[in-house]
């Protein structure tokens, strides 16, 4: 299992670093620093978590430094955080798309200049303009604010496929909240299809966490049985998730066990199928769930569980393995009793011919036959007729 959740981490493998957990940021180029407010709810952290009354307005700081001699631009980007397959949370740009749940996206509400210039060895204060909305919530608005030196845009795909962005990029999280009041978690199953990812077979689970806060520390069991065909199921398992608030993601769930010697797969089956699924999330001693994690006993003060049946179509499975290529193809003998058939066919018509020249010749044999024992005939009477007629004549 950790082989698979290495191979998933990959996908979104990316030569970049962010400052959500860390306070500080240095390249050779430049550096990036927070300044802690005073409202933060907790001032050992490196990255921002304000407390902000409804309809309020602050200034954040950012310290830049260009630690070059020549002057150099930053881009300043904002974003809503999300959750991607891997049960990550980024809270810099991405593809992936906000939530339906979404209310209050963080970039409507935090206002800073796209480009920032630094003359050459200097020290610079970015202001970050942040307004709470004004309506009442419990939770958080959650996001980042992405530092990245103008121009980098370098792209490197392997034989993969797997893109890897050789840029250096730094994210200060930002998480605002207008007080205290625990909130308490929640999480839907919206989908299960067939999909692909980095081009090979899986099943995504697509679940959303719906509230304005954090689910953390999710442990994940999911088992996926074929009704149609019992021999088949799907087994993972991923004790290390989290999920920002407001967002969905697709949980993919592999359809076969690869051989690292063949790297041979099994195809994707049509047909009926179950998904039993096990969630767990916040660890705490005191928590209502248990489950099994790494041979230890985990309690959990939070649990969901689903069960759904869907159908992967003929065209859906055909489809997918057509463009898998680890999927061991099944030999089709469709052309080759095609071919044997028209082989069999020419095999008959020669026969049939040959039997027919045969018979004609035979036949034609024996009129020869006939016309030599006429002539014979003729030929004897003739001498017969010729003798009658010498001795009559004496």
């Amino acid at each position: 299992m950790k082989k698979l959740q290495l191979f998933l981490s990959a996908i979104f493998l990316t030569l970049s670093f962010g400052l959500a957990q860390t306070g500080y940021a240095r390249t050779d180029d430049y550096t990036v620093k927070p300044i802690i407010p005073e409202n933060q709810s907790n001032k050992d952290l490196g990255y921002f978590d304000i407390l902000l009354g409804a309809d309020k307005e602050q200034t954040l700081q950012v310290e830049l430094s260009n630690n070059t001699e020549q002057e150099i631009k930053i881009d300043v980007t904002l974003s809503s955080a999300v959750t991607n397959m891997t049960g990550l949370v980024v809270y810099e740009p991405t593809e992936i798309v906000a939530d339906s749940s979404l209310k209050y996206n963080l970039k409507d509400y935090v206002n800073t200049p796209k480009v920032v210039t630094l003359p050459p060895l200097t020290r610079q204060k970015l202001d970050l303009k942040v307004k709470m909305p004004n309506e009442a919530f419990d939770g958080q608005i959650a996001g980042g604010i992405t530092f990245s030196k103008e121009g980098q845009n370098d792209k490197e795909e392997d034989s993969e496929g797997i893109t890897v962005k050789n840029t250096y990029s730094y994210t200060i999280a930002l998480l605002m909240r207008q007080n205290d009041n625990e909130v308490s978690p929640d999480l839907k199953l919206k989908t299960v299809s067939p999909s692909q990812i980095n081009g090979r077979n899986v099943i995504n689970v697509n679940l959303q966490n719906p509230t304005m806060t954090y689910i953390n520390t999710m442990n994940v069991k999911a088992t996926i049985s074929g009704i149609s065909n019992t021999d088949i199921k799907y087994t993972y398992s991923n004790s290390m998730m989290q999920m920002a608030p407001n967002t969905s993601f697709d949980l993919p769930i592999p359809t076969s066990n690869q051989s690292a010697a063949t790297r041979v797969s099994e195809p994707l089956k049509p047909g009926k199928y179950r998904l039993q699924l096990v969630v767990n999330a916040r660890t705490d001693n005191q928590g209502k769930y248990e489950a099994q994690v790494d041979n230890k006993t985990a309690r959990y003060k939070y649990q969901w569980t689903f069960d759904q049946e869907f159908t992967i179509s003929d065209n859906q499975a055909q489809k997918l393995n057509d463009s898998d290529p680890t999927v061991k193809k099944e030999k089709d003998w469709t052309w080759r009793l095609f071919v044997i058939g028209i082989l069999l066919l020419v095999l008959f018509l020669i026969i049939l011919l040959w039997k027919r020249r045969k018979k004609s010749q035979k036949e034609e044999e024996e009129k020869q036959a006939l016309r030599e024992k006429i002539e014979a005939q003729e030929k004897i009477i003739d001498d017969l007729n010729k003798k009658r007629s010498l001795f009559t004549s004496k």
